[in-house]
């Protein structure tokens, strides 16, 4: 039907005078305002807009009952907007209409059932019309509880399931402060809900039918119980079939929550536990939750048994209870299985643990928690909010440019919180996309939020120093770095007395109205919360032992911008707090934590990347403090020991591990010394095992960081000034093995090297020859050592000359005992021609010409050079593949000796 057509079935609604043509219309009306329709709203807008309710409530008049309920159920869509129902009301009388009706039809299940509806949809509107129902039409009300009054005493035959649900809903939606004392003084809201209650309850026990009805009616229930009123109380303690509040624990997973919130609503009114079934609903809940496969499946009932049992534990008194005690191991299974997966699971893992941090002013509730593995289930967790721990695979995406950095902060005051800072990596999972629905309330519905099914949490890639990647695209140009549901009514509403501040913002947090940003931040911060009860207990923990731990710690601090710097110092004194026990330092040392903090502390890949910097600041904490605990005098002494009594693994790891973390000189001397740390890294050097590539990232550190070798490239030796080359007098010529002749300058010769001038001027045959043979001498070196003779070399200029050429001058240099040509071509090749991939060329040159030049070099630049990980590994393996293994770890111990020996008499001189 188009618009057009609609308009005419308004205008053709003003004058109908047939019943048949008016029920037509009737019809298509319906058709239109029903929610299935895609312009329902506009539609209603029209009806108000044209006068046409004034014609749809006069046909309530009217004795045909199929227009009637036509009606009825037009309005009843109608007045669910607020500008309908003021109409409604005030200008067409609606009130008295519906009270006509129920006169006229005491009993009928489907009329009944409408005006029922049409009432609890007025009363929506902010109590506009509440007070108005109760004080001018008050035999709607009397109606209302007298019908359901009689479905307990059966008089009214059969019942439909939707008329009870509504006659259920209107009574609370009735309910006001204003209201409050009429309902359960005039009319006995309370006691006939409660009757309900048991008679719906036992339909449900035996057939487990019917339980919309009753979590319709255990919801008006809690409505009434949030008021700190005794007479409505009262009214539910004694109704006609017995205690409704007593009654609530045999029907408990209708609606745990609710039955839950009802109980604590009570026992703060009447203050007595006498009778009240909370130790049955505890029991209940916990048997529940204790079985695995329910967690699993994670159904409503299992959703809201978590609710209601975090809900029991918010109230102090229950905390001090020690049978509420064993829920913390059941929080803690519960916390284990759940995963990040939808929206409902996100919700329920957060509000854990916001209990399970309520539950930590008493030590035996902490107790408890520690004695379930908290922090093992608390790790996992943050495994899954920042991913896997593996920060060596990582390639850093984002943008570089300072201009995009600083843009951020130009014309802002303050900074923004703001969801741009997400990886975009495809080897991350996307995180959850969290929609807000939104959805038109239906009034036989639960007013609970609906929530989005939706994916995992993604893992956030954590930083690798060695490599530097692409910037991320953007249509905004904004910088990236990447490395870089619950009921409002909870609580009771008080006539005389205050809301209990022990309430709980978690009780009404909704995952939808937050950024995945934001939601992570908020585990985080609640796991930290725990985390710094942990870290204060004594005799400390085992369980913080574990690197992943503090790991995903480290990396969560990327979350944190510098706007929540104290989230980074928490992260930071957690961490420290942990290191100040011995008792975690040799544990820790045994596994890959420290080296993998240690990549973190270097300068950052980006120096503009916020996430990079945090990693670099907590790090930098974090090992500090690790060599603060390792250089005192117990640290000290216990790896020490281990170094020298303990079995050969945990030697293999402490000795892995110490040029990481051991800064002072004399300690460092007496552990790679004195207690054997250096021959152990030796060891592994030279077996081909899986620990010789962390053997040589290890002795990098030592040659680099901590004896601070020089590396080749660096070096300055000054060359001899030359003098000016004298104009040719006599020629020699030199025969070659493969029978080629090269000239050259025979003064020149002589003067230069002391070899040519015995050949040349002294007493060897030679002396008298104009043609010489050199033998083992290649023609192409020969005429680049001549024409180098005859340069200035006090100038460093970069030579083309193939390196293999370049080496083979070298070693006639030597031979010939041209000293400065030597000093001058090594040092080219220190400055230009040392790379990972010449190494072994170089030094295997140097053992095969048995002129041990450049051997020492070779070896100083494979420690220390600015190399990448992967190339540094490939370069010693060819290095042992050369086959003088013996050689190369003498020539490495030799050196490193060298520097400890070197540091240890100056440091004897400094005493």
């Amino acid at each position: 039907m188009s618009s057009s057509s609609f308009d005419d079935v308004l205008m053709s609604l003003q004058g109908v005078q047939n019943s048949t043509k008016l029920l037509q219309l009737l019809i298509e009306v319906k058709e239109r305002v029903d929610v299935d329709c895609a312009n329902s709203n506009d539609n209603i807008t029209k009806i108000r807009e044209s006068g046409s309710f004034k014609q749809i409530i006069s046909s309530l008049q009217t004795s045909k009952e199929r227009i009637i309920k036509l009606s009825l159920s037009i309005l009843g869509h109608c007045c669910l907007d607020v500008n309908c129902a003021r109409e409604m009301v005030t200008r067409y009388g609606i009130l008295s209409n519906l009270n006509q009706l129920l006169i006229r039809y005491p009993k009928e299940d489907s009329i009944n059932g409408r005006v029922f509806k049409i009432v609890g949809n007025l009363c929506q509107h902010k109590y506009q019309w509440t007070n108005n129902i109760i004080d001018k039409e008050p035999e709607i009300v009397i109606h209302i509880v007298k019908f359901l009054n009689g479905l307990v005493e059966e008089e009214n035959g059969e019942v439909s399931e939707a008329t009870v649900t509504m006659g259920v809903r209107s009574l609370r939606e009735l309910l006001c402060r204003e209201t409050l004392e009429t309902l359960v003084v005039t009319y006995g809201v309370p006691r006939t809900l409660g009757t309900l209650l048991i008679k719906y309850g036992t339909i449900w026990q035996a057939t487990e039918q019917g339980d919309g009805v009753v979590l319709n009616i255990i919801k008006g229930l809690h409505e009434f119980s949030r008021y700190t009123y005794y007479p409505s109380i009262l009214d539910m303690r004694n109704t006609g079939k017995g205690d409704s509040i007593v009654y609530l624990s045999k029907i408990l997973f209708v609606a745990p929550l609710q039955v839950a919130k009802i109980v604590m609503n009570v026992l703060r009114i009447s203050q007595s536990e006498a009778d009240l079934p909370l130790l049955e609903i505890f029991d209940s809940i916990v048997k529940v939750l204790r079985d695995e496969s329910i967690i699993q499946e994670f159904n409503s009932t299992c959703e809201d048994c978590i609710r209601g049992l975090c809900y029991l534990l918010d109230y102090p008194e229950n905390r001090e209870n020690e049978k509420f005690v064993e829920s913390i191991p059941v929080l803690m299974t519960v916390l284990k299985g759940l995963t990040f997966e939808n929206n409902r699971k996100i919700e329920c893992c957060l509000l854990i643990l916001s209990t399970l941090n309520k539950c930590t002013n008493r030590n035996n509730l902490i107790t408890a928690q520690i004695n379930s593995n908290a922090v093992t289930v608390l790790t996992e967790k943050i495994k899954l909010i920042v991913g896997a721990v593996q920060p060596l695979n990582f390639i850093h995406n984002c943008n570089t440019k300072k201009t995009h950095f600083v843009a951020r902060f130009k014309g802002n005051k303050k900074l923004k919180l703001s969801d741009d800072c997400e990886s975009s990596s495809s080897s991350d999972e996307e995180f959850v996309q969290l929609s807000n629905l939104r959805y038109n309330y239906s009034p036989g519905s639960s007013n609970n939020s609906v929530l989005s099914w939706t994916s995992a949490l993604s893992p956030l890639p954590s930083p690798q120093p060695q490599f530097a990647g692409g910037s991320e695209t953007s249509g905004s140009g904004d910088y990236f770095p990447v490395c870089s549901e619950f009921d409002d009514n909870d609580v009771c509403l008080p006539l005389v007395e205050p809301e209990p501040k022990d309430s709980d913002d978690s009780q009404s947090f909704n995952v939808d109205s937050y950024s995945r940003r934001q939601i992570k931040k908020i585990f985080l911060k609640k796991i930290l919360d725990l985390l710094k009860t942990y870290v204060r207990i004594n005799p400390p923990i085992t369980q913080f032992e574990a690197p992943d731990l503090l790991l995903g710690l480290i990396r969560s601090s990327g979350y944190f911008d510098w706007a929540q710097r104290e989230s980074r110092v928490e992260i930071g004194q957690i961490v420290c707090k942990i290191f100040e026990s011995d008792d975690y330092l040799l544990p820790l040392m045994k596994t890959d934590f420290i080296p993998y903090v240690c990549d973190y502390t270097g300068d950052p890949v980006n120096p503009w990347c916020s996430k990079c910097r945090g990693f670099q600041e907590i790090s930098k904490i974090v090992i500090n403090k690790i060599s603060e605990r390792a250089e005192s005098d117990g640290g000290k002494g216990d790896i020490a020991h281990k170094l020298l009594r303990g079995d050969i693994e945990t030697k293999q790891q402490l000795a892995l591990v110490i040029p990481y973390i051991i800064r002072d000189r004399c300690i460092l001397l007496e552990l790679m010394l004195d207690s054997g740390g250096l021959e152990i890294l030796m060891q592994l050097l030279k077996d081909d095992s899986p620990l010789q590539n962390k053997c040589i990232q290890a002795l990098c550190v030592l040659a680099s960081k901590r004896l601070c070798i020089p590396n080749p490239q660096h070096l300055y030796i000054p060359n001899k000034n030359a003098d000016e080359p004298p104009l040719p007098s006599t020629v020699v010529t030199f025969k070659l093995d493969d029978g080629s002749l090269v000239s050259a300058d025979r003064d020149l010769l002589s003067k230069k090297s002391d070899f040519f001038a015995r050949l040349l001027d002294g007493d060897f045959k030679e002396s008298c020859q104009d043609v010489i043979t050199l033998p083992n001498v290649a023609k192409k070196a020969l005429v680049y050592l001549l024409q180098f003779m005859n340069c200035d070399i006090d100038k460093d200029v970069y030579s083309d000359l193939d390196l293999h050429t370049h080496l083979d001058v070298i070693a006639l240099c030597d031979r010939f005992l041209l000293e400065d040509c030597i000093m001058y071509l090594t040092n080219h090749v220190w400055k230009f021609r040392l790379r990972c991939d010449t190494i072994p060329t170089i030094y295997n040159w140097s053992m095969k010409s048995r002129t041990n030049l450049l051997r020492t070099e070779c070896v100083t630049f494979a420690l220390v050079g600015y190399i990448l990980d992967q190339d540094r590994f490939e370069m010693f393996k060819k290095l042992f593949e050369l086959g003088y293994i013996e050689e190369l770890l003498g020539d490495i111990k030799e050196l490193l000796v060298r520097y400890l020996s070197g540091r240890k008499s100056d440091t004897a001189r400094e005493k």
